[in-house]
């Protein structure tokens, strides 16, 4: 009988931790100044998290003043998982962004790692996060 106890309450417990979990809050920041994300264009981002659901990533934000079908600034978002997971959370997607300075307009993946301290997850998307890959003309460049 002593045996059938521990295995009884193992779940119990485990399912004790779990709820009694501190929340992890995500937060993803946009600090892009040499291009422009069309609202128009069907961006999405979400939020990979191993073991559970990925999140949605909603962008919003007031229109450009010079270009009203993109965003002139994406504010940030915030998402709470009921806890840190165990493993590595990542922003994925796509970005259909125009470049200022270029004036050309592309799709740009996202896949970048989100880092978690203590309770709370930060990332912040850059221009440079948004470049497209370095391609060589010459292979074995």
């Amino acid at each position: 009988m002593r045996a059938l106890l521990p295995r009884l309450l193992a779940p119990l417990l485990l399912s004790a931790g779990v709820a009694g979990a501190t929340p992890l809050t995500v937060e993803v920041r946009f600090d892009l100044r040499g291009a422009l994300v069309n609202r128009e264009a069907p961006s999405a981002l979400t939020l990979h998290v191993p073991g559970g659901a990925s999140q949605p990533v909603r962008l919003r934000g007031p229109a450009s003043a010079t270009h009203p079908e993109s965003f002139g600034l994406l504010l940030p978002v915030r998402l709470t998982l009921p806890a840190a997971p165990a493993g590595e959370l990542r922003l994925r997607g796509a970005l259909f962004v125009c470049g200022l300075r270029e004036r050309v307009c592309r799709r740009a993946e996202l896949n970048l790692p989100v880092p978690v301290t203590g309770s709370v997850a930060r990332v912040t998307v850059t221009d440079a996060d948004l470049a497209p890959p370095r391609r060589s003309l010459w292979p074995g460049r």
